[in-house]
């Protein structure tokens, strides 16, 4: 049964509850001697298809198993009224006589097993508790618990001495999670129990095995999402599970921190990683609805609007959307159920949200076990052994062909064959047409199908390998069933792996030359974290990589027989120029791919108008503009405490905080990097008075790669200090003198002169009401244009004419509009 939910993540997240079908499968032979047991092991489903359909085989493997058995006197009775008798287990090898050992059969999907277990009188009847992938029982806590075997009277069949009862024992749960074990992983614990009653004949009891943990399946594509899962993990999660289903129960708040935990990060590669669906990305043991679980995914974001990774992490809470929530429950958290898969489909992400639904199935629903028909898999009798016959790699399933070759294959079945072609992985859209399929011949022979196949092998094409090619025979009598089909894989031969471009898989400058597969190289720029991408396509594998001092090689992730590889510098101090990085066949590794790692010459830095609004120079730095070259810049700024400017310095190869470095060193301006957004620089005036009016000072930009790769930025300090400049001075009459002092002769004065005053940022006139009336030696003449406010660099011109009393000055003051800018005082009397 399946459910799904809609949900905007991180604010809600959806999840629906599990359902079981159990099918206790019949038909199968019943064959042993008196006293035995016949055991068939199987996961529950329907009868349609087969359970290893839907789990894998990692998660259907049974590596080790026990069984215990436990004895009552009724069928039907209660827990508490099975005793536990003695102990069987798997072994590999032959049981040894009297052992409680036995032997794991395959039986198509399912497997089988045969004990003889010992027989008390008064106690017929046996519950097996099978547990498998783990070989200690403990309690909640960890302890273990202690097995007691009952014993009854001969004569009688009463209990003389109570065993340990089937209901303590199903208080176990699996190992707990400590430290740095916090993650799941392949054999899965599983558990399953069957009754039978002891007879003189054999017994049969089928077991269906369910797992104790809950799997979660990853649904994201990139290429719509614009984000790449890099590590997957799961919060507030349980560090046990019940063997037998125990009820959970809710955890205080006080004890939240010692009994949940947050499971270790797990890569998240495969097959289908951020190219679909991603199935078995994670294991967790079941949660309370009240432990408030949660997924958590690592990973990085593609901006659209900067095309730049961001590093990204969402918390994606177990819950309901409201459409089936509690009213009584804010949160609508739901647990997590074992034997579960929950299938998580990413639609949309945004740099804080997550658009998804879930899905929340039985792991094995869809699969069952069903008798399978006595047709037998398809066997190969010959592959023809001539000068083009391929090589076995591994027998009756991998070859290895020879260049441009005719070889035949012979198979015998019970029905008429078909071969079906495609390729050995899903990954990739690669030609398969370099195998072909010719001339079919058949015959009848002792009852079976005798089919030989021709096969033809394409010339070799060294940029162009082969990629793995499957034949899958198929009986027709036995229908289309997988278990009853005979795939055999053809590689080409063992060639150099070939290596192609990842797209936008390079960091900023870095470049990869991929035209000559024998002389492969990049270019990269000498600073940590720089770093470039490779697809490397090897059939055979890849033997280890060797790693060059001041590098990492790392796996990004594998598709098919294609790995990503991303080299970075680790240490540029000591990552040198002209290394190399070895791929090889694993199968051959004198076939090898080389690529040689050149240095990129640091750029210069290149300065340019800061273009970020959220960082504005002082409102009267008007003057602060970017002239000169983006190598050797200039501009200007005023004397003034506090003055600030900004400026955009970046180069090509980073555009990271502290890629380049400002140094200030004489210039007594002090130059910040803002690293919210890096390359924005802040130039600051801390003191005016060390500055000189026009003196050029000089900040120096280097970049960080490279140190002696600069560039410059000339600023020139302005002074804020008024001009003024006399005119119409007719007959000369007036003297300039310095620091606005002037002088008139005042017997000579017949004529008006003017000032004409220029504040850079502005000025008042200081007491203007009662200067503008003042009549000694000069006055202001009345249609003099002169105001008491100067706009910053708008002349103010002020007419004088001669005054009524020689001897008392003029005396105009002017203070600057911007605080600790200059002022200037303009004195006028009789010479």
């Amino acid at each position: 049964m399946k459910k799904m939910y809609f949900m905007l993540l991180l604010a809600l997240a959806g999840l629906g509850s599990s359902c079981t079908n159990e099918d206790d499968s019949q038909g199968q032979t019943t064959l042993g001697t008196a006293g035995e047991i016949q055991l068939l092991f199987s996961g529950s489903g329907d009868s349609e298809e087969y359970t290893k359909a839907i789990a894998s085989e990692p998660e259907s493997k049974i590596g080790t198993l026990k069984v215990y058995l436990f004895a009552s006197a009724a069928a039907n009775a209660t827990d508490a009224n099975w005793h536990y008798l003695e102990t069987w287990t798997k072994t590999d090898a032959a049981p040894g006589a009297g052992s409680k050992d036995f032997n794991l059969q395959s039986s198509g999907s399912s497997w089988k097993a045969f004990i003889k277990p010992g027989e008390l009188k008064g106690l017929p009847y046996l519950t097996l508790v099978c547990v498998a992938n783990q070989d200690d029982v403990p309690d909640e806590t960890g302890a273990a618990i202690t097995l007691t075997p009952v014993t009854t009277s001969a004569a009688t069949g009463d209990v003389e001495n109570a065993g340990t009862l089937l209901s303590d024992f199903k208080k176990a749960y699996t190992a707990k999670l400590t430290g740095a074990s916090t993650s799941l992983t392949t054999p899965l614990v599983m558990t399953g129990t069957g009754t039978t009653k002891i007879s003189g004949s054999v017994s049969k009891v089928t077991i269906n095995l369910k797992r104790i943990v809950a799997r979660f399946d990853i649904d994201n594509t990139t290429a719509t999402s614009n984000l790449t899962i890099e590590k997957i993990a799961f919060g507030d999660g349980r560090p046990n599970g019940s063997l037998f289903g125990g009820e959970l129960t809710e955890i205080a708040d006080v004890d939240r921190t010692d009994k949940l935990l947050t499971y270790k990060d797990r890569d998240f590669l495969g097959e289908n990683a951020n190219l679909g669906t991603l199935e078995s990305a994670l294991y967790v043991y079941p949660t309370h609805k009240t432990d408030k679980s949660f997924l958590i995914i690592k990973g990085k974001y593609k901006s659209p609007s900067t095309g730049q990774g961001i590093d990204v992490t969402y918390n994606i809470p177990i819950v309901k959307t409201p459409e089936d929530a509690d009213p009584a429950d804010a949160a609508n958290y739901i647990p997590v159920v074992s034997n579960s898969r929950y299938k998580l489909h990413i639609t949309d992400v945004t740099e804080s949200n997550i658009f998804a639904s879930f899905e929340v199935e039985d792991w094995t629903s869809g699969g069952g076990v069903i008798i399978k028909p006595d047709n037998a898999k398809p066997e190969i009798k010959e592959i023809t052994a001539d000068a083009d016959a391929p090589t076995e790699i591994v027998k009756g399933v991998s070859y290895r062909t020879v260049d441009a070759g005719t070889f035949k294959i012979t198979l015998t079945s019970t029905g008429k064959l078909e071969c079906s072609k495609g390729l050995a992985t899903k990954a990739g859209d690669t030609d398969v047409d370099w195998l072909t399929v010719g001339n079919v011949t058949e015959e009848q022979k002792d009852g079976l199908t005798v089919t030989t196949y021709e096969v033809t092998t394409a010339a070799l094409d060294p940029v162009a390998p082969k990629h793995p090619v499957s034949l899958t025979f198929i009986n027709q009598a036995a229908s289309y069933d997988p278990d009853l089909q005979t795939t055999l894989t053809f590689f080409g031969p063992e060639l150099a792996p070939v290596v192609s471009e990842v797209v936008k898989g390079n960091s900023k400058g870095n470049t990869v030359d991929f035209s000559d597969q024998s002389a492969l190289k990049a270019v990269m720029i000498k600073e940590v974290g720089s770093y470039v991408s490779l697809d490397v396509f090897s059939p055979d594998g890849l033997a280890a990589v060797t790693v060059p001092t001041g590098y990492s090689v790392d796996t990004v992730s594998t598709k098919g027989f294609t790995t990503t590889y991303r080299i970075a510098i680790k240490d540029a101090a000591t990552a040198a120029n002209n290394e190399t990085v070895e791929f090889k066949n694993k199968a051959k590794e004198s076939e090898v791919a080389t690529l040689t790692i050149e240095h990129k010459t640091a750029s210069k830095p290149q300065i340019v108008v800061n273009d970020n609004g959220s960082y504005t120079n002082s409102s009267y730095n008007t003057i602060s503009t970017i002239g000169g070259t983006a190598t050797a810049a200039t501009s200007a700024m005023y004397m003034i405490n506090g003055s600030t400017m900004y400026v955009k310095v970046t180069c090509t190869e980073s555009s990271e905080a502290e890629a380049i470095i400002a140094d200030a060193t004489g210039s007594n301006l002090t130059v910040t990097e803002e690293t919210a957004v890096p390359g924005i620089f802040k130039i600051e005036i801390a003191d005016a008075t060390t500055l000189t009016a026009e003196t050029p000072v000089t900040v120096t930009f280097k970049n960080k790669a490279e140190e002696t790769v600069t560039s410059t930025l000339t600023i020139t300090p302005k002074s804020t200090e008024p001009t003024v400049e006399l005119s119409n001075n007719v007959g000369g009459v007036v003297e300039e003198g310095s620091d606005g002092t002037y002088t008139v002769d005042y017997d000579s004065l017949n004529d008006s002169f003017t000032l004409t005053v220029t504040a850079p940022t502005g000025a008042t006139a200081k007491n203007w009401a009662a200067e503008k009336v003042v009549d000694g030696c000069v006055k202001l003449n009345t249609g003099s244009a002169g105001d008491d406010t100067l706009e910053a660099g708008v002349a103010e011109v002020y007419t004088f004419e001669k005054g009524s009393t020689a001897d008392t000055p003029f005396t105009l003051t002017l203070d600057n509009a911007v605080t600790d800018g200059k002022g200037i005082t303009i004195t006028i009397t009789k010479k």
